[in-house]
């Protein structure tokens, strides 16, 4: 099968690492892959660009230095290249690529396929012949919004997750928290530290400044704790003001994009907390757990569907700085953690890895294209 992936980035996130994830399973299976992206919308402050980024995918990939979104020229440059290369099908991810990627296809007399990687509005996949649900949150998102249920299919975010694993040869427990300059942060006393990390967007539906309310409440007890928040956005400035006014900005560590040291970040930590407002399913959320860390998790989206509360990590009510610091309190003082971590990956392993989401998604084409 020759599949065309398209996406239109503004940042490097979880649907970019989905469709480079997803697209190298299609390759390792057989099939010929294509991605085409823009590059009009990323983020010029972006620590790596879209480029650098499917460069080192190792999937051939194009980029189209033009706007998306309604454009007419867009829609037929992608029309053409996709009538040169003959693709079987068109998946499409993000609103500017559901919207012109799915018309591009119309003109080309192909159907396509979208995945809806948030709780996006309707309008953005009219134009697509299915949609693809990361979670049943998500699929109920669309339903409620008059979508009918024959256009929509759940199929789970996955991870490899042979990269995220505790045992990961040359992972040093607990010696180093790595900063977005790729060096050591120095700790002259680990024996009572407690290091509690959040990665997400800075944005204000990742609920980053409730991170920061309940890092407040924690360091009332555990002076020693220590919080990580690992990501880029436009509310940094603002959220390093609240440190500032909350006065714990000396155990707050603004890491930047931590890249290709995600592992080793994430194998410093005791805890991840995922405060999200408004949520699809987030793949950092299956890393951590795949590292086997204690997440804290919102009821938000799709996160209750991953975590079993009290068994594989807690959930929390959306919002609730209060309990996300009493959950952090339960972590530090609990024997429990480390049942609680391997409970976790376990979760990841039978239900969340990429091998699972990439043969359910070839299925699918498949039985698409062979009904179209």
């Amino acid at each position: 099968m020759k599949i065309l992936e398209i996406v239109t980035p503004s940042n490097i996130g979880g649907a970019e690492n989905y469709v480079s994830n997803l697209s190298k399973k299609f390759l390792e299976n057989g099939h010929e892959v294509f991605i085409l992206s823009s590059n009009a919308g990323i983020n010029k402050k972006s620590v790596l660009s879209i480029f650098d980024f499917l460069s080192k995918s190792g999937v051939p990939f194009k980029i189209l230095n033009i706007s998306f979104k309604y454009s007419p020229i867009a829609i037929l440059k992608i029309a053409s290249f996709i009538k040169q290369n003959k693709f079987d099908i068109i998946h499409t991810h993000l609103s500017k690529a559901n919207i012109a990627g799915a018309l591009a296809a119309k003109v080309s007399g192909m159907r396509s396929i979208s995945t809806a990687h948030g709780l996006n509005k309707k309008s953005q996949y009219r134009y697509a012949g299915l949609v693809i649900c990361v979670s049943d949150a998500v699929r109920e998102n669309l339903l409620s919004q008059g979508m009918s249920s024959e256009s929509l299919v759940v199929i789970h975010n996955g991870i490899d997750i042979e990269k995220f694993s505790s045992e990961t040869e040359g992972l040093l427990k607990k010696e180093s928290v790595i900063n977005d300059a790729g060096t050591a942060i120095a700790d002259d006393s680990r024996k009572h530290r407690f290091n509690v990390g959040i990665i997400a967007r800075l944005s204000r539906e990742k609920g980053v400044g409730i991170f920061l309310d309940a890092a407040r409440f924690v360091l009332n007890e555990i002076p020693e704790a220590r919080f990580f928040i690992a990501g880029t956005g436009v509310l940094k400035d603002n959220l390093i003001k609240k440190a500032k006014d909350l006065d714990i900005y000396d155990s707050v560590y603004f890491l930047g994009f931590v890249g290709a040291s995600l592992v080793p970040f994430l194998n410093e930590l005791d805890a991840v907390v995922f405060p999200s407002l408004k949520e699809g399913l987030p793949l950092s959320l299956l890393e951590a757990m795949a590292m086997e860390k204690t997440v804290i998790a919102s009821d938000a989206g799709g996160m209750p569907e991953v975590v079993e509360d009290g068994k594989s990590g807690f959930i929390v009510k959306r919002g609730d700085a209060g309990v996300i610091y009493q959950k952090l309190i339960s972590v530090y003082n609990s024997d429990h953690a480390m049942a609680m971590g391997k409970e976790a990956r376990k979760t990841i392993t039978e239900r969340f890895n990429i091998n699972i989401c990439a043969d359910k998604t070839l299925k699918l084409f498949q039985s698409f294209t062979s009904a179209s």
